[in-house]
């Protein structure tokens, strides 16, 4: 094949250009994955801060300047959209950066014409989701719809409508037994939840390709509460498939079945390399899309490369099966050959260099990651250390800790030294200065890494709260509270609700509505007439009770006629303009944007179309529409179906103290990292025992062995209870990996008497950190 230039012109560029050590002196890990043939498939084991992206992205710029390989004929995937995006316009810039490079070199004018005419964007990057959705509606059979996906935050809402509330299947006494046996206890249980279960039920059945007829014939006569699931799971099917709308879940599977039906053929004639990153976090339904893929690009002459690491497999409870990562080596050689040619194994390359953490952080995420021996049975097999590789000269502050006797302690003397390190002269230990970004005080630098970023618990304050509290720099944790239980939420909704439905005649009318609903509607209605109340001048030309009462007796507002059909977006839009903590505060957006996407999303599915409809003539229509609204926008919200979607948290503001989901952490890096690793434990009681030291396998567990045994993937092979350490293992692992200078552990001083992953405890019962020593406590 024809090369534009030579490698060695290319890692010349990267390393003077770019900045990229990938010289093999340098890293030779990097350089053995960037420098390989086009038709050697990799299986990259990539620690935390080993530069992954800057690997997937040369290994990228090298099929296309070297190898020459059509930017169209590259599929590169990952596993949120922040990090699509961050792939995609790192490949663009560099791309860019590489071409103006051999441009402004008169010995590569042969080339010059070629260059220029390289598109960077004709490579299909993105999630699995965007890239199925974008390849099926790029490719469908003339005359039919593209593919229409609702977003996950709604697919609750439709459970509760079509699957739960069609024939009051929410008050099923056999249904309801059968999902809390499943959720492993009815602490918490509600309709909401009822809701979640089934599309628990749903979503694994997709995504470890069940049986789903099979298992219908197994469980008969195990519990009579599973076929009233697989009806509320069909009904919920049925309803999305007569309105050609998919979920993630279904997509995935329409994008696999036409894959193995030859209806992409010419998608896949033109493909050459398949990358993926976070394959850790893959499911089986993934996996099988992969390996077509897969088979397409070897079968032209490429290659698939996998990037992940099973230490930092984060999404079980998810349906992610981390087997399919550390065994993909055998898996890969038993689903794909060559034509004509037998099966063989992907390159193995370890990326251990830790470019992140100072050596302090890197030796002790070493030593936390290997305290459990029987946490390596579950590990790639000789998978060797971080190694730290910082360059430029670092000051190696200590593991810190911070312990004390109770939460509000914690909490008060936590703020002190984030006000010390943030906006003081720095917090001085033995010789050491701890002070984040000096020259702006920057908040961003800084991040507070929680199991649950909650801030309530059943009336309980938690740590999150009280840092709101005692800090005078503002936090953001718009995931703190439940949506429904916002003040923003209430009083928006609740305007809302006096604005449509001002004497709760209609709501009162609906039958069976939820408890929780109603009790919401109350605590909404009167958080909204409070704010009337407090804002009876006009902040505008009109005042917001002029409004609202113009709105409940259906008058013109500045206009001559009532408009006989209203969305009710238009209607949350206008009454915004009076929320000033909706407009201009980050948590306040946050919250307006999910209500909005809620009422957008399930205009896709609900009668109305998000709709309201006003004639005098026809009060019927009028009470139907408001009716429709209640059941598919305002009880989802109330009863707690709907989420602040992490995919609302990709941007955090860089004047507040983030407090975050260490979930929500993976990918990012903070120069002073906080992990909360005990505020929550009081006592060594069983009721919190999964949260720390697991006395069995929990929900997740539990749905797997009810689930599959009619999946190709068999039964888990390691028990429910050493899963759940495992997770524990590698939810800290995660946390304690995202510090770059200075990491500290915080929790509760009795430490000593509470067994605790996270403070170094093994499941056998030792403690190798005895006394939490190896840290500097302040």
């Amino acid at each position: 094949m024809a090369s534009l230039i030579s490698y060695e012109t290319f890692e010349e560029i990267a390393v003077l250009k770019l900045k990229r050590k990938i010289r093999f002196e340098d890293n030779p890990d990097q350089h053995r994955s960037i420098s390989a043939p086009i038709n050697e498939s990799q299986f990259l084991v990539a620690g935390p801060g080993s530069g992954k992206t800057t690997v997937m992205v040369l290994k990228i710029l090298k099929f296309i300047f070297v190898d020459e390989v059509p930017t169209s004929s590259i599929v590169a995937t990952t596993f949120t959209r922040k990090a699509a995006a961050e792939l995609r316009s790192r490949i663009l810039s560099w791309g860019d950066q590489i071409r103006q490079v051999l441009l402004n070199d008169q010995r590569f004018k042969d080339i010059h014409p070629h260059l220029r005419l390289i598109d960077f964007n004709q490579i299909i990057t993105g999630t699995l989701d965007s890239i199925s959705q974008d390849i099926l509606k790029l490719h469908r059979a003339p005359g039919t719809a593209p593919p229409v996906v609702i977003q996950d935050f709604v697919t609750n809402a439709l459970m509760l409508n079509v699957g739960l509330f069609r024939g009051d299947k929410h008050h099923n006494e056999d249904l309801r037994d059968y999902l809390i046996t499943l959720r492993g206890g009815k602490f918490g249980f509600n309709t909401n939840e009822m809701a979640r279960q089934l599309l628990e039920i749903k979503e694994r059945v997709y995504y470890d390709q069940v049986d789903w007829e099979e298992l219908r014939r197994v469980k008969e006569n195990q519990h009579p509460g599973f076929e009233i699931a697989y009806q509320a799971i069909n009904d919920y099917l049925y309803e999305l498939e007569s309105r050609s709308l998919y979920d993630f879940a279904m997509l995935e599977a329409e994008f696999l079945d036409q894959l193995k039906q030859g209806k992409l053929e010419k998608f896949l004639q033109g493909l050459k390399l398949i990358l993926v990153d976070e394959y850790q976090d893959s499911n089986l339904l993934q996996e099988q899309i992969y390996f077509q893929l897969a088979k397409a690009a070897i079968n032209n002459g490429g290659s698939m490369t996998v990037v992940g690491d099973d230490d930092q497999s984060l999404y079980r409870f998810r349906g992610a099966t981390v087997d399919l990562f550390t065994n993909f080596q055998e898996r890969y050689k038993t689903q794909i050959k060559h034509e004509n040619t037998s099966p063989y194994k992907p390159e193995l390359i370890y990326l251990s260099q830790n470019y992140r953490s100072t050596a302090e952080i890197v030796n002790f995420c070493n030593q936390f990651i290997n305290l459990d021996q029987e946490f390596q049975t579950a590990r790639v097999k000789d998978k060797p250390a971080i190694i730290p590789e910082r360059s430029q000269p670092v000051t190696e502050f200590p593991i810190l800790g911070m312990f004390r006797e109770d939460v509000e302690t914690l909490s008060e003397d936590l703020a002190n030294f984030i006000m010390q390190v943030v906006c003081g002269e720095g917090y001085k230990i033995e010789n050491y200065k701890i002070k984040v970004n000096p020259q702006e005080g920057s908040a961003t630098d800084l991040s507070i890494l929680i199991s649950s970023p909650q801030e309530r618990a059943f009336n309980k304050k938690k740590l999150p709260y009280h840092l709101r509290k005692n800090l005078k720099i503002p936090i953001f944790n718009p995931r703190g509270q439940n949506l429904e239980e916002a003040w923003e939420t209430k009083v928006l909704c609740g305007l809302m609700l006096n604005c449509i439905d001002p004497q709760c005649k209609i709501q009162d009318s609906i039958e069976k509505m939820p408890y929780t609903a109603k009790k919401n509607f109350i605590y909404w209605r009167k958080t909204a007439e409070e704010y009337i109340e407090s804002n009876p001048e006009p902040s505008s030309p009109v005042s917001l009770p002029s409004f609202v009462e113009a709105w409940q007796e259906r008058k013109p507002l500045g206009r001559r006629n009532w408009k006989k059909v209203v969305p009710l977006l238009d209607l949350a839009y206008k009454l915004v303009t009076w929320i000033p903590t909706m407009q201009n505060d980050v948590e306040g957006l946050v919250y307006l944007e999910a209500i909005a996407r809620t009422i957008a999303e399930t205009a896709l599915f609900s009668n109305y179309a998000g709709e309201l409809i006003f004639n005098k003539d026809d009060p019927e229509h009028e009470c139907h529409s408001i009716t429709d609204a209640y059941w598919n926008i305002f009880v989802p919200l109330a009863t707690g179906a709907i989420k602040v979607d992490e995919g609302l948290l990709e941007t955090l503001p860089d004047n507040r103290i983030n407090i975050m989901s260490i979930h929500q952490s993976k990918g990012l890096e903070f120069p002073l990292v906080i992990v909360d690793v005990g505020s929550d434990f009081r006592t060594n009681h069983p009721k919190n025992a999964f949260k720390r030291f697991p006395e069995e396998g929990g929900k997740s567990s539990i749905m797997e062995e009810e689930i599959r045994i009619c999946s190709p993937l068999g039964l888990p092979k390691r028990s429910g209870r050493h899963s759940a350490f495992d997770d524990l293992t590698r939810h800290y692992f995660v946390a304690f990996s995202r510090a770059q200078d200075v990491l500290l552990l915080v929790g509760l001083n009795n430490y000593a008497d509470i067994p605790n992953v996270a403070t170094g405890w093994t499941r056998n019962g030792n403690w190798p950190w005895n006394g939490l020593d190896n840290l500097i406590m302040i």
